[in-house]
């Protein structure tokens, strides 16, 4: 596990698990976001780090209301303050007042009035938008780059060129051209939108397209009743007796689709 770091090199634009206190269950620890070792306690140690807690909490979206600590040591620290409560009657006195404001919901209210960040409930949606924005710009860099990666795996200079080349003179389908290039489909559509390209509409099949379609439930088939060659296979089958009914059956197709392909009789 690698060593503390210090400095604000060691953290700026590292935001693993942003949003999310990471908890080690088994150890009864929680995790660092920066160095990933685990502490009992994270207000103290993030000081080699160069960060207050305060600080890591919006470094890493983590709610203020959040303890930094194991469940263990939050319980262990909960009990003795009760004890101590329980213990004084001079501090339940000194304390009445703030119970009651606690059960009004009052005490809530002083603690966010005077300042900029609005209630709980409003920097709960904050750290959600800010933790959904992080995860967007993650999974669109990944999408980036293994559309980079297609494009270089298939000789493509560019984006355009590859659409037109998969999509428009190899008359490719959506479904294809989405998983050459590696994207998904709704993306591939805008693309070729934005590189003026029509899109055929639904329906509309090309003679490779059907060519494609025709292999794979061939395949699909041939897979099922594990042969070979699907054809070979019910010639076989029907010259030892077998009916159309019992081929369509065993291949999941339709009758026609198997007379078709044993031919005439």
């Amino acid at each position: 596990m690698p060593p503390p770091q210090t400095g604000d090199g060691d953290r700026r634009g590292r935001h693993p698990d942003f949003g999310r206190l990471i908890r080690d269950e088994n150890a009864d620890t929680v995790l660092c976001h920066v160095c990933g070792r685990g502490f009992r306690s994270l207000g103290a140690h993030v000081r080699v780090h160069d960060m207050t807690a305060a600080e890591y909490r919006e470094e890493f979206g983590l709610l203020r209301s959040w303890p930094l600590s194991a469940h263990s040591l939050g319980q262990e620290q909960s009990h003795a303050r009760r004890d101590r409560y329980r213990a004084s009657e001079t501090t339940q006195a000194h304390l009445a007042a703030g119970r009651a404001m606690a059960r009004s919901g009052e005490l809530t209210r002083r603690r966010w009035s005077g300042t900029d960040e609005g209630s709980p409930r409003d920097e709960l949606l904050k750290v959600r938008r800010e933790s959904l924005d992080a995860g967007r710009r993650t999974q669109s860099r990944g999408a980036d780059e293994r559309l980079a990666d297609a494009l270089r795996a298939g000789g493509f200079t560019d984006l355009e060129q590859a659409l037109r080349a998969v999509y428009v003179d190899g008359q490719k389908s959506i479904e294809e051209t989405a998983r050459v290039l590696a994207v998904g489909r709704n993306r591939l559509r805008r693309l070729l939108t934005a590189h003026g390209i029509d899109i055929r509409p639904a329906g509309q099949n090309s003679d490779i397209g059907r060519r494609a379609r025709i292999r794979l439930n061939d395949r699909a088939a041939a897979q099922r009743v594990g042969a070979q060659d699907i054809t070979v296979w019910l010639r076989e089958r029907a010259a030892q007796g077998a009916t159309l009914r019992e081929l369509a059956t065993a291949t999941d197709r339709s009758i026609p689709w198997v007379a078709a392909r044993i031919g005439p009789r």
